[in-house]
Parts: C-alpha cells; sequence; structure tokens
C-alpha cells in the first residue's frame, strides 16, 4: 500500500508507515506517520529520512524518538573539550590524618 503526498513520501516513510501501522494499528500508524511528516517543516528531510530508517531498523516507532533522532543527526556543534592547562592557583597539600588515626587507635 502506497499514499501519494507529493514528492515528500519516500521510501522511508513507506516503511516507517507500514511498521507502525503493524505495531499500532492503522489509525495510530498513520498519526505517528503524520507526526513525523509535520517534523519536515523545521528539518532537513535527509535527516529525517535517516531517522526514518534508524527507526525502521531498530522496530521503535515512537514518532518523538524518531524526531528526538533527527535532531540529534542534525545537531552541528560538536562540543570538544579545551584544554585548560593546569590550575595550580587550587593545588594544596594533602591532609593529615594523624589526629584522626589517635582517635581510631585510642591513643
Amino acid at each position: 500500500m502506497c499514499i501519494k503526498l507529493g514528492t515528500i513520501h519516500t521510501a522511508s516513510h513507506q516503511g516507517y508507515w507500514d511498521i507502525a501501522r503493524k505495531l499500532l494499528g492503522d489509525r495510530a500508524g498513520t498519526r505517528a506517520l503524520i507526526d513525523v511528516l509535520l517534523a519536515h517543516r523545521s528539518l532537513a528531510p535527509e535527516i529525517l529520512h535517516q531517522a526514518l530508517d534508524r527507526a525502521i531498523e531498530s522496530r521503535c516507532i515512537d514518532p518523538q524518538l524518531v524526531l528526538i533522532d533527527a535532531r540529534r543527526l542534525a545537531r552541528t556543534d560538536s562540543s570538544t573539550a579545551v584544554p585548560i592547562g593546569v590550575l595550580t592557583r587550587y593545588d594544596r597539600p594533602v591532609p593529615s590524618l594523624t589526629a584522626y588515626d589517635a582517635l581510631l587507635t585510642g591513643s
């Protein structure tokens, strides 16, 4: 079964819709596809297709999880750790524990 929604409906969409209807039923599966289709307003189609393919492969078809995965794939900020060097002003000597040793030994 294939629906035609213009150029936006791809094999990824069809595969997602098929598995969503199989797992959730016709009504809920179609609603899940609609939620994903609405995401095309704010996400690049290539990214959304990757997320759909991953959802089909994992059989995790919750549309919110598909959108979370798509946003993660679309993220471009690669936060890397910046070396800050040695913070010598925070260095301090190791405390002495001899007073506690005396308490434990009873002397």
